[in-house]
């Protein structure tokens, strides 16, 4: 019992002391299954992930068609209430994010978890101050932002649970933990997407069925989750996402598991004050090979590397170029 009431205090003790995003700059998603937090554990027992990921995002769009010609996208205006449209010439984004993911077994079936993004680093290049005086702009590289992020709680519930099925559902919650109102270089409200956070209290809904083909050898799974999003301080809204994921592992030896996932989002677009961003939303589909290394009975290593299939931008924006993620996983057994 006093492990629970250590869990629970950490978690309010995160979402009540501090203070991730997808918009026109910088928009960036890496949807990864890691193996180990998606579905139920058994009552009493612990596992704790850390994992860093880096996503490099540098092709240009046009709807689904890569381009050479530049990539002129809005300014959102936050003193002025309005939309600098084709203000800044985008180059580059480098996404960095360390998180901590935590799920406890509060019952055989049901499991609580938590996702914390505890570093978020988003280095960004782009003309500033595009206009038709000056349409070469400004080159600047200190519009990127520093910080932690957005933490989300998340309730699971296993209503199907055999040796060679296991069905989840979930509901959960993204708290404004993360800082959404920080400063450019120029002393504005910087661009929603370099955000640490959004600033908004999101809603959940997921689903996650795993079938083991071949016991301890071949499993198949599919995940589907939506997030909910509702308005922040600053009248903008982050569009709703839609996020479809499949895939298989298989055991090769002991201590070595190969994964290959397809990883889909789709994402509405953002407002502000009722009116459309443009170049936000989309769709984007990747293919995600994966390996997990067994080091003991409760501890392992794991990585995957990230590649776009398919990608469609409203308008024009940048969009990822590969995404990698390294993590490991231990669980403590039987802490209550």
């Amino acid at each position: 019992m006093k492990i629970i009431l250590v869990f629970v205090t950490v978690i309010l003790h995160i979402l009540t002391s501090v203070s991730f995003s997808e918009a026109s700059c910088g928009s960036s998603n890496c949807s990864l299954i890691n193996g180990s937090q998606e579905g139920t554990v058994n009552k009493g027992k612990f596992v704790m992930d850390v994992s860093y990921r880096y996503i490099s995002q540098d092709k240009k769009k046009s709807g689904s068609n890569t381009i050479s010609s530049e990539v002129l996208v809005p300014k959102v205006d936050f003193e002025m209430r309005k939309l600098e449209l084709d203000h800044h010439r985008e180059f580059r984004t480098i996404n960095k994010l360390v998180q901590l993911d935590a799920s406890f077994g509060l019952t055989d079936i049901i499991t609580l978890s938590v996702s914390v993004p505890a570093f978020n680093d988003r280095y960004h290049e782009h003309d500033d101050g595009v206009t038709p005086a000056d349409p070469a702009g400004e080159f600047t590289n200190a519009d990127g932002s520093t910080g932690f992020g957005d933490v989300t709680v998340l309730g699971k519930v296993a209503p199907l649970k055999t040796p060679k099925h296991h069905g989840t559902l979930g509901f959960g919650v993204k708290f404004p933990t993360g800082e959404y109102k920080l400063r450019n270089s120029e002393g504005d409200i910087n661009e929603p997407t370099i955000m640490p956070g959004t600033g908004s209290y999101d809603f959940i809904l997921s689903g996650f069925y795993n079938f083991s083909f071949i016991p301890n050898l071949l499993d198949i799974f599919v995940s589907i989750s939506h997030r909910f999003t509702t308005e922040n301080s600053l009248d903008y809204l982050f569009g709703d996402s839609t996020f479809i994921d499949g895939g298989a592992s298989l055991r090769l030896t002991d201590i070595a598991l190969l994964s290959l996932q397809i990883n889909a989002r789709i994402s509405g677009r953002d407002r502000f004050i009722n009116m459309m961003v443009p170049s936000t939303g989309g769709e984007f589909v990747n293919i995600t090979p994966g390996v997990r290394l067994i080091a003991t009975e409760n501890l392992s290593f794991y990585s995957h590397v990230q590649a776009p299939i398919y990608q469609r931008v409203n308008e024009v924006n940048l969009a990822p170029n590969f995404g990698v993620l390294f993590g490991v996983s231990y669980a403590f057994p039987g802490v209550i």
